[in-house]
């Protein structure tokens, strides 16, 4: 696993629509120093506020991940966080003149090219995880997501969906977090269903939604013409989300989740869950003869900044 803090090597832009509020935007990505983490800056803004990845930040989670401080809010910001976590980046600006991130292509591949474009810069600065040290669980409306100790990221994710189309029924996914097992997810898109589409809508969501950036699926089959990228795009898809969902703790986590039909609003009662009770210890890692070891901190440091 990484020892070291990362950013990325050189400045990254590109633009897009927001999935819900249909808005061009425009996006740049700059190295940030050690210790820095994940900040977004509003730049339509006059006074450029900015808002740091925090547990305490997440709101709205209805159909997204959105993080909002009470002056500013950014949304949709799981696909992103998701590539960041993948890649190992710690500390970004992450500047945006709307609300919400474009949605690309409905997956986390374009950050996949982005970053590999740019390269990444290993800091002088020890990486700190969140070791889990207790078991969580939550469960809601059949729906339920477990996180136990674990000496690194592991997910078991499995979806039910009761519905004619076979493919969205049942599908699991056991996932080791890294980079290369990323890539292979990373180019799911998001999904929804025909009769959803309407409903979104008229609830202010989904402006930008087509069958450019998301998987549309009626009664017995998708819409898409161009079919799916793989056969477990679904649960890829969600499982994606998950990951980008976690990194919202602002430090990577050492544990194995096991999800049942999760989404972002049970995702982000984990991660609330695991912030508020303080249910982690903070470690670096040590490099010992070739053989990498942590070394415990305590679970108050990793928050100490702002």
């Amino acid at each position: 696993m990484q020892v070291f803090q990362r950013t990325i090597a050189k400045e990254i832009t590109f633009s897009g629509i927001g999935l819900h509020t249909g808005k061009k935007v425009n996006v740049k990505l700059l190295p940030a120093p050690p210790d820095t983490g994940i900040v977004f800056v509003r730049t339509d803004i006059s006074s450029l506020p900015s808002i740091k990845v925090s547990p305490k930040y997440l709101s709205k989670l209805y159909y997204a991940t959105n993080l909002s401080n009470g002056e500013i809010s950014v949304q949709t910001v799981e696909h992103l966080m998701a590539a960041l976590s993948a890649f190992g980046i710690d500390n970004l600006f992450v500047y945006l003149d709307s609300e919400e991130l474009p949605i690309l292509d409905g997956s986390s591949a374009p950050y996949i090219y982005l970053f590999e474009d740019s390269g990444v810069k290993e800091q002088k600065k020890k990486r700190k995880y969140l070791k889990l040290t207790t078991e969580i669980s939550i469960e809601h409306d059949n729906k339920r997501i477990k996180a136990e100790p674990f000496e690194e990221l592991i997910i078991d994710n499995t979806i039910s969906f009761d519905h004619t189309y076979k493919k969205i029924r049942y599908q699991r996914l056991v996932y080791s977090h890294n980079l290369e097992n990323f890539k292979e997810i990373s180019k799911a898109r998001t999904f929804c269903f025909y009769h959803e589409v309407e409903a979104l809508r008229a609830a202010g969501l989904a402006r930008g939604g087509s069958l450019e950036n998301a998987i549309v699926i009626d009664k017995y089959d998708i819409l898409n013409e161009s079919g799916l990228r793989m056969e477990n795009e679904f649960v890829a898809h969600k499982t994606l989300d998950l990951v980008g969902d976690l990194y919202i703790l602002g430090y990577p986590l050492l544990a194995k989740v096991t999800a049942y039909r999760t989404g972002h609003a049970l995702n982000a009662a984990l991660v609330k869950t695991i912030y508020q009770e303080k249910a982690y210890e903070v470690v670096e890692l040590e490099i010992k003869s070739q053989k990498i070891t942590t070394s415990l901190l305590g679970n108050e440091e990793a928050y100490s900044t702002n």
